[in-house]
């Protein structure tokens, strides 16, 4: 059995589906880890999967993603300790929690007071002992110290990596008012500490932005995302409509579920009724699909230079 990238998508299911699982063997499981791992639904997966005596290498994998996610929140727990003290009402979490098992690329922060004042937060954490990782235009990464035998070229890991964004951007240039955000804010308890989240309409609504612009990548973690978020019963399609609109993100965000819904169909033979209104309100990039699927649908996928 020959597994492509794309065959995930069957392994893992719909969350409009009544849950199943494939007949797959712990061979074809081992098999296709490496493309769920770059397509970052690894921990999804495995974990669906996971049985008693299954294969050693499997429950080695899981126990690495699963330490992973679960040292992610630690990192983010801390953070918004320390923030919490520092200007408890100008900070979001954002990009970093998924609503199924994953192991995030790093905690992204987005600063909402002046900009002096976040100069001075970057300095209160590395007083604090956070260290420096890199440095942007318009964000710097830092990371936690207790993971600093573990840090590397390339956010090696991922787990302890906090990017601290001045402004939400790529470079010198900021695709979005960080402003917007203020309404969206909400405070959850994790671990016995408040955190700044933001809610899923524009938390969505960036993801699928930033994976056209800048990453022009298409993962099958862009696909899942959109599904579990549309398939909770308080997600508010029309304010998730709103904030595309009026931010200017309707080509990002019409080309991702151009694709979601093309896949969806194709392996669960219908559109999610959210999917299809999503669509039917922002039209479908329908180019960018045949290209796609003249690709073999390829996964990561490379969205082209006029999508990008």
């Amino acid at each position: 059995m020959s597994i492509q990238p794309v065959d995930l998508i069957k392994i893992i299911g719909s969350p409009f589906i009544k849950e199943t699982k494939s007949n797959i063997s712990d061979t074809d499981l081992i098999s296709v880890y490496d493309s769920a791992f770059e397509n970052r639904v690894g921990l999804l997966y495995l974990q669906k999967y996971r049985h008693e005596n299954w294969s050693d290498i499997l429950e080695k994998r899981y126990q690495v993603l699963k330490i992973r996610e679960v040292k992610t929140l630690e990192v983010v727990v801390r953070l918004s300790e320390k923030l919490n003290k520092f200007d408890k009402g100008n900070y979001i979490v954002f990009k970093s929690l998924k609503p199924y098992p994953a192991t995030p690329n790093d905690t992204d922060i987005i600063y909402l007071g002046k900009k002096k004042k976040y100069k001075e937060m970057v300095q209160y954490l590395l007083d604090d002992g956070y260290e420096f990782h890199e440095w942007a235009p318009q964000q710097k990464t830092l990371f936690d110290s207790i993971g600093k035998d573990q840090i590397g070229k390339g956010k090696k890991g991922g787990t302890y990596y906090i990017d601290l964004y001045e402004e939400i951007s790529t470079d010198y240039y900021a695709y979005l008012n960080r402003n917007v955000l203020r309404p969206y804010m909400f405070e959850k308890e994790i671990n016995g500490v408040s955190v700044n989240l933001l809610k899923p309409e524009p938390e969505l609504a960036i993801v699928l932005f930033h994976n056209v612009f800048p990453e022009r990548t298409f993962q099958l973690e862009h696909f899942f995302l959109p599904l579990y978020y549309l398939e909770q019963k308080d997600f508010n399609i029309s304010a998730f409509l709103d904030f595309v609109i009026i931010n200017k993100m309707e080509k990002a965000i019409r080309t991702n579920f151009t694709f979601i819904a093309y896949l969806h169909n194709k392996y669960f033979g219908f559109v999610p009724e959210p999917v299809e209104s999503i669509n039917k309100k922002l039209g479908e990039n329908l180019k960018e699909l045949e290209r796609y699927k003249a690709s073999g649908l390829a996964l990561p996928y490379m969205f082209s230079q006029s999508t990008f």
